[in-house]
């Protein structure tokens, strides 16, 4: 009897194991008639072949009844070419309990929407050629947008795993805008243009026309070379500005540099000029716009998976709930690697991402109506060099609506923005920013700007440092002469266009640009407790008129609703002088300059609302320097020292002093004797950046 009740616990504990999950499988090896109950292969039993039959297996057991535990499908190492965009819906959700894992194992699986080129050839003259003819590429559509027009292939080129770039003029730097012709489409060059022995019906420039913080693509309508002139298919973004960036692409007979390529379509060739010292034996073209789309579908779970090869986002996600990446890496992407729209308690952490097009990251979700947060996590994750097609707004990371956290991201490489905040109550926390808006001016590593109404959101200890920017000093018509300088118009915080209620608080800030902090009119701003080690100026705050569409924007969102008043008050509090920053708190910040100009600090604000105390600065050459315009006061002067304007007495209880301090990578350590203590600056958590 004993032995008979032994078995009977045996078979209730392995029934009960079996019970707690399902297990599919799926390996290249596998058969999409297997059951797919079984890693190893024995006749019906063993793994799919494809992610689409998993799939199916998953939407029949929901179908069934059957999805009674979690469950997980187990793919295994491989590359797993899409023909089309793995798109799941409602049939592919779990639930609360009972998730559904995607769960890559054993090695890198990696989920491509890329065609390897065959029968690739090399001429003499070290240009490689590949044909087309038996592949989908010429149905491949460029994908129009408002910063992309024109009639460049709708794919793009990857060697060894390495973004190619379509042939161009000049091969390196940019070309400038000479005059503008009229004000978005026609305009000379100060560079003498190339003979183009094979047209220009197909050529693009990428371009920007009025400034260092806005670039697009726009189709090329044609080139008179003897006038030195360029002609565009439709209007640039921006009124065309003399000195102004550009440059042509896609242009056969500017084939002539390593990681050049053009696609010959009525030959159907893909022609290239390898990288420098590579032999080319991985040549790919991306061809999916997307590889996964998710749509209305909850409790999904996907772990230890690449994406590589989109022409657009490989990762879009609609109308979402409690979906899950860990461990993803994408990279070789057209667009961005993630879009999570509408979408709550969506989380991306563990991750990396790479060589996108445009950004990293976009995450929205909430409502601004009722203030309901999304719950969106972006954490622990490494971006870097993204932005390489569209430069500037496609950032690492983007958060909208209500609600987000962007926490212990690693973030550095970018010609444009590190995070965009837009919307309320969004926490960015102990993330690391450096060497973005590498080809930008005006342009902040974290930026959010031109609404009242974005309130709630915390910056808060983050290491931003080493940032120069990129900017047009001045311009020769007469002697056909341009200079751009390194570094210049690059903020570490910019809350900019009367953005308010912001929250930036225990920040190390170390050469963050040309402005650490900028409060660009705004109210009701928190800049407290940072230490700011700076070549230039450590706070610059300035009075600006606010726009009609800040205005309008005020009555977008209910702030006389009781959750708007009880969560935002000061939101409604009367405005002394809407065209100035009022409201806001600059306290205990540690503000040291090591610049030559001792330019630290600037305020153009009225002493009415406004809190300035509690601050150490300190110069290491012995001076320092204070612009300020204090407007209810009518009190203006231009580089007084610093006890000059403490005489003032707008700013109270701040001292000049050595705070005895050293930066070293993300921390920060003071010596015994450092007067933090007076102003009672509070310690600055060490676990900034990625955890390993």
């Amino acid at each position: 009897m004993q032995k008979k009740n032994n078995i009977l616990k045996v078979m209730i504990i392995c029934f009960s194991t079996a019970a707690m999950s399902e297990d599919f499988y799926v390996a290249q090896s596998g058969s999409d008639r297997a059951n797919g109950l079984s890693i190893n292969a024995s006749g019906v039993n063993g793994p799919f072949k494809t992610l689409i039959r998993a799939q199916q297996a998953i939407r029949d057991l929901k179908k069934n009844g059957k999805l009674k535990e979690p469950v997980t499908i187990h793919i295994q190492t491989g590359i797993y070419q899409l023909q089309k965009t793995l798109e799941f819906d409602i049939r592919d959700s779990g639930f609360s309990g009972k998730e559904v894992r995607w769960q890559g194992e054993n090695g890198p699986v990696v989920i491509s929407g890329g065609i390897a080129l065959q029968n690739c050839s090399q001429s003499d003259d070290g240009i490689w050629y590949c044909p087309t003819s038996d592949g989908p590429l010429d149905k491949v559509k460029y994908l129009q947008s408002y910063r992309k027009r024109g009639n460049a292939p709708g794919f793009e080129l990857f060697i060894n795993q390495q973004p190619m770039h379509l042939a161009r003029w000049p091969n390196n730097d940019w070309a400038h805008i000479k005059l503008p012709l009229d004000e978005r489409t026609n305009f000379t060059s100060i560079e003498t243009l190339p003979t183009l022995d094979s047209g220009y019906s197909n050529a693009q420039v990428h371009i920007m026309a009025g400034n260092d913080w806005h670039d697009q693509y726009i189709g090329v309508a044609y080139i008179d070379r003897g006038a030195n002139k360029i002609a565009l298919e439709s209007n640039t973004n921006y009124p065309l500005t003399s000195g102004r960036r550009y440059y042509l692409q896609n242009i056969r007979s500017e084939l002539d540099a390593p990681r050049e390529w053009f696609f010959d379509k009525s030959n159907n060739k893909i022609i290239f000029i390898a990288p420098d010292n590579i032999q080319p034996t991985e040549i790919t073209a991306s061809s999916l716009q997307n590889l996964l789309t998710i749509k209305g579908a909850n409790y999904i779970t996907f772990d230890s998976l690449t994406f590589q090869y989109s022409t657009d986002v490989a990762i879009s996600l609609d109308n979402t709930s409690n979906i899950l990446f860990n461990k993803i890496e994408a990279s070789n992407i057209g667009g961005r690697a993630v879009e999570a729209k509408n979408s709550n308690n969506f989380s991306i952490q563990n991750s990396h991402i790479y060589h996108t097009g445009d950004g990293g990251i976009l995450v929205s979700g909430g409502n601004r109506t009722t203030l309901a947060p999304a719950n969106n996590l972006v954490h622990n994750n490494f971006i870097h060099d993204f932005g390489r097609v569209v430069m500037t707004y496609t950032p690492a990371v983007e958060a909208a609506g209500v609600g987000s956290k962007i926490t212990n991201n690693l973030i550095e490489h970018s010609p444009g923005a590190g995070i965009l905040l837009f919307g309320n109550d969004h926490l960015v926390e102990k993330n690391e920013i450096h060497h973005v808006c590498e080809q930008a001016s005006d342009c902040g590593a974290i930026y959010s700007g031109r609404d009242w109404t974005y309130r709630g959101n915390i910056i808060r200890y983050n290491s931003i440092h080493d940032l120069f920017g990129y900017g047009m000093k001045n311009v020769d018509i007469a002697n056909n002469k341009v200079t751009y300088i390194k570094p210049d118009g690059v903020r570490g915080v910019y809350l900019d266009d009367s953005v308010s209620g912001f929250s930036v608080i225990g920040n190390i800030f170390n050469n963050a640009g040309v402005m650490a902090i900028q409060l660009a009119g705004g109210r009701d701003n928190i800049i407290e407790n940072n230490i700011i080690s700076s070549n230039d100026y450590a706070l610059w705050v300035d009075s600006r008129i606010p726009g009609a569409e800040i205005k309008k924007r005020l009555l977008e969102v209910p702030t006389e609703s009781p959750i708007w008043i009880e969560k935002y008050p000061k939101l409604k509090l009367p405005r002394h002088n809407e065209n100035w920053p009022e409201g806001n708190s600059l306290r205990r910040n540690i503000m040291i300059s090591r610049g030559m100009n001792n330019l630290l600090l600037r305020y153009t604000m009225p002493e009415y609302g406004n809190v300035i105390s509690n601050n150490i600065v300190w110069s290491e050459t012995g001076s320092l320097i204070v612009s300020y315009n204090i407007l209810d006061r009518l009190k203006q002067r231009d580089k007084a020292s610093w006890f000059e304007w403490i005489s003032e007495g707008i700013e109270r209880d701040s001292m000049f002093a050595n705070p005895c301090v050293s930066i070293t990578g993300n921390k920060i350590n003071f010596c015994a004797e450092s007067p933090i203590k007076l102003i009672g600056f509070e310690p600055i958590p060490t676990d900034i950046g990625l955890i390993k």
